[in-house]
């Protein structure tokens, strides 16, 4: 099972975007659209069940295409570290104090 791993940091920012932070590599990464949304299934529910139904079913999408994207772009940030399986997961959120 994949999460967010604990040298990932994450806040939500205007205009629905979602900066993410990488402390091993120093990396920063900003999302949008549906890319802000797969993160946000990790962040919030702990994966992307029932993503693909949530974004196709409205706009009229394929669903199997869909369900391709997102596990291709889940894909994507696994090999970019910014996911990981692992047993322990702590979600860790930065924001403004």
């Amino acid at each position: 099972m994949l999460g967010i791993p604990s040298h990932v940091y994450w806040a939500r920012c205007e205009g629905g975007h979602t900066a993410v932070l990488d402390l091993h590599t120093g990396s920063w990464h900003m999302f949008s659209n549906v890319g802000a949304r797969v993160w946000d299934a990790f962040a919030l529910r702990g994966g992307v069940e029932g993503l693909a139904e949530e974004i196709a079913i409205p706009a009229g999408y394929d669903l199997r295409a869909t369900r391709d994207a997102i596990d291709a772009y889940v894909l994507a940030l696994s090999d970019m570290g910014l996911l990981a399986s692992h047993a322990r997961q702590r979600r860790r959120k930065w924001s403004r104090r």
